[in-house]
This record gives C-alpha cells, structure tokens and sequence, in this order.
C-alpha cells in the first residue's frame, strides 16, 4: 500500500491545461481527422462513378490521393491509439514521439507536393501554356519536400535518442510532449519546409484567382449563390489550404510547446485533398469527362425569350488534342408551334473532331466542309430544321 503510495508521489503531477493542450489537443484533430476522411471517401466515390471517361492521369492521380489520405488517418488513429492507450501507464514526463507520427509528417509532405504539382499543371492549362508560374510552384513545393525529408531524418534520429534513454530509465527530467519537434533543429526545419508551401499555396491561390476570373474567361460559367461562391473561390481555387498552411507556420513559430500547430497540420492535410477532389467534382460532365471550368456552360446567355447557352471544350487536362469547339443554341418558345429552330454553330479551328448530337449528321457534314474551304474560323453558319 505504502509503495504504490511513494510511487504515486514519484510521478510527476500533470495539470488539467496541459492534458488540454496535449492529449485534448490531438483527439480533437483526430476527431476532425475522421470526419474529414469519410468527406474524402465520398468524393472518390462521386468521381470514379460521375467521370468514368476522364483521362487516366487525372484517375491515378485521385486513386493515389485517396491512398495516401487512408494511409495518413491510419497512422494518426494509431498515434492516438498509442498515447492514450498503449503508454496511458507511462509517466507524462517519458512519453516521446511514435514512428507513426513520424512516418504521418512524411506522407503529409508528399501529399502537398502531389497536390500542389497537379495545380501547376492547372495553372499551365488557364494560363494558356506559360510556364513560368508553374515552375515556381513545382520549385518550391520540392524544395519544401526535401527540406521536409531533412526534419523526418533529424526527428526519427531523436526518436531512437529518446527511446534509448527511456528504456535505460534515463529519462527522467520533465519535458513537453513531442519535445523532439519544438527542440531548436526540428522546428527551424520545419519552419523553413512550412514556410515553403505556405509561398507555393499563396502562389496558387493568387494565380487560379487571376486566371480564371469572369473578365478573363466570358463564356465560362459563373458561381450562383453563396454556397457555390464559397466552394469555388474558398475550396477550388486552393485559398483554403493556404489559410491553414498560414495557422500551422504561425501555432509553430508562436506557440511550439503547445500541440495546436498539430491540429492545423492534420486538418491542412485532408483540406489539399477535399480541395483537389471539390475542384474535379465541380465540373460539368460531357460523355463521362469532366469539362474544364474555364470551358464550361455559360449560365449567363440565358434569356426570358428562351432557351440559350454555350458549350465550349478546350485541350487541357482532360486530354486530347489541341482544339476549341462551341455550339451557340437558341430554342423560342413558339418554335413548338411549327416554326423553325435556329441552331448557330461557331466553329473555330481544330485539330480533333467533335461530334454535335444535337446537329443531324448531313448538316453536320456540310458545315465542316464549308468551314474547311474557308481556311480557318468560319463565320457562325444558321441551320434551318422544321419542327412539326
């Protein structure tokens, strides 16, 4: 009785506001972990059965995202797991970092790398080619990557310190948890890789703004309503995981002992991917392939005589050649009555060919040839079809 009272008085007292911002910490992330994971598992499941013609690249991008964001929550559960149920017994002064927390920050890493290349190549796509954004984000989303790869070397190197001393019952003196991250080393390379894809995401961010904006691209359609204005400029266009990218570096630099920065950085995780996955799933679909933003129904040629729009396609990341169709329809309302329905096709140059199922095949076939003989950009060409 009066052993385990002296080894009771041994163990060194932990405030309820540590434990708070500790272990309350870590399970309100881990909370948020999950939830965020069965969002990520649903958009997967929306993509692969809304796009099933989409190019494969964009379909082993998604597939590899997903595998990675499973194999993150895996390794989180298990951290969770470790602290408040493998270790509950272990006085709070001895408790070091896990090999699964480790390996967490390592696929972390190369999920940001993943999803800020494949923006690049987005910004390659509305940017009409130029490279030079795209490159900037590619370089520092490595030098990020590696600078990344640098912390998990000297993290994992403190791990074995640690656990060595632990085992050896020479750690004894009190120390916050997951003292190897805020020791001076860690944190100035973690800093440093953080800093690097906060400036990748703002340079995202900024220039997915500026591309696609309405002045720039007039026949792409336009967000109605506020819930669609928040998913597009908020989600899509990557503002969202630039602003957690922003609480980790800040919760890092300002607050290392307190595990908060954690919060941020699991959350900023399942972000990239629910922002990648929100950016394909808001995409029109034609023939199982998604349409490109910049080349989707404009919304706006709607008019009160009728009905009215433009689709449009342009070579991007759905594949294909290099081309940009257009079909221009205006339906009256009187045209039910048994006069004539005018469809305008708009043909611009094309190196693939697109086929119009709303144009009878012979009509069809005698605007391509017209358009042809004409050497380039036809002039809009009306077709006349009785309606009975």
């Amino acid at each position: 009785m009066s052993s385990n009272g002296t080894a009771h008085m041994d163990m060194p007292v932990v405030s309820s506001a540590e434990l708070t911002q500790t272990f309350g910490v870590l399970l309100i992330g881990f909370i948020f972990t999950a939830t965020l994971y069965g969002l990520t598992f649903f958009q997967t499941y929306i993509y692969y059965t809304r796009f099933p013609g989409d190019d494969m690249k964009i379909k082993s991008i998604v597939g590899l995202l997903w595998a990675l964001d499973t194999a993150i929550t895996t390794l989180v559960s298990h951290t969770i797991y470790h602290f408040l149920v493998t270790d509950f017994m272990i006085p709070f002064s001895q408790l070091i970092t896990t090999k699964t927390f480790i390996a967490e920050i390592a696929l972390s890493g190369f999920l940001a790398l993943v999803v800020q290349c494949y923006y690049a190549s987005r910004l390659w796509t509305v940017s009409f080619k130029r490279t030079v954004l795209p490159a900037a984000v590619v370089a520092l989303a490595l030098a990020a990557f590696a600078f990344n790869l640098a912390t998990i070397a000297k993290l994992y190197a403190r791990h074995e310190t640690a656990y060595c001393l632990r085992t050896h019952q020479l750690l004894r003196i009190h120390q916050p948890l997951f003292a190897q991250v805020v020791s001076s080393g860690v944190k100035l390379l973690k800093g440093i890789s953080t800093g690097l894809i906060l400036a990748a995401d703002l340079l995202i961010a900024g220039s997915m703004l500026w591309y696609l904006r309405p002045s720039r691209n007039p026949g792409m359609a336009l967000p109605e309503g506020w819930y669609e204005k928040i998913v597009v400029y908020g989600i899509n266009r990557g503002t969202c995981f630039a602003v957690f990218q922003l609480a980790v570096l800040i919760t890092l630099v300002t607050m290392p002992d307190q595990q908060v920065w954690l919060l941020f950085h699991w959350v900023g995780g399942k972000v990239y991917i629910n922002s990648t996955f929100s950016m394909l799933n808001f995409r029109n679909t034609h023939h199982g392939r998604g349409v490109p933003e910049e080349a989707s129904l404009n919304q706006n040629a709607r008019g009160s005589a009728g009905r009215s729009g433009t689709y449009t396609t342009r070579s991007g990341l759905s594949g294909g050649a290099d081309s940009s169709h257009s079909v221009q329809f205006n339906v009256h309302p009187d045209a039910k009555s048994g006069g004539a329905m005018n469809i305008e096709l708009d043909m611009v140059r094309s190196q693939g060919d697109m086929t119009y199922d709303d144009v009878d095949s012979e009509d069809m076939k005698r605007v391509r040839t017209e358009s042809v003989k004409s050497g380039g950009p036809s002039k809009p060409h009306v077709l006349e079809r009785e309606v009975a």
